[in-house]
């Protein structure tokens, strides 16, 4: 399996967080935009449908950056995929029923939430965005 997410930057150098909604294990846990790539799609291609899906957002393709791909952060070898949008302006989230609230916050903050969340996922998040000076271009 592959799961594509997507972190969206700001040009005030906001990074935009997600909440999880009814969730069986990670319910009100940090999240990202994106899910699992389904059959025929590249990670690229999947990112790009789920911000459209779950945020309203329509994004080029050749306006997400990949930042990480590899398997190293999970228990059962699901693929995964960061990549990174810097966004001018700031768009107009429509959050779709995955999740139940958003925030754009400072780097500081984003990283203080993705430290404490369950998933796996937001564990490379936390390693790799602290590793990388992201800013809006």
């Amino acid at each position: 399996m592959q799961v594509a997410k997507v972190l969206l930057v700001d040009t005030h150098d906001s990074y935009l967080l997600l909440t999880r909604n009814a969730h069986p294990f990670l319910h009100d846990d940090p999240d990202l935009p994106g899910g699992i790539v389904e059959k025929g799609e590249t990670t690229l291609v999947a990112a790009v449908r789920e911000i459209k899906e779950e945020l309203g957002v329509s994004l080029s393709a050749d306006s997400l950056e990949l930042i990480y791909q590899g398997n190293k952060y999970s228990l059962h070898g699901t693929r995964k995929s960061l990549y990174v949008a810097r966004v001018n302006p700031r768009p107009e989230v429509a959050i779709s029923w995955e999740h139940k609230s958003y925030a754009w916050l400072s780097r500081d903050e984003f990283l203080a939430q993705v430290k404490t969340a369950k998933d796996t996922y937001m564990h490379m998040v936390y390693d790799v965005v602290s590793g990388l000076n992201i800013k809006s271009k």
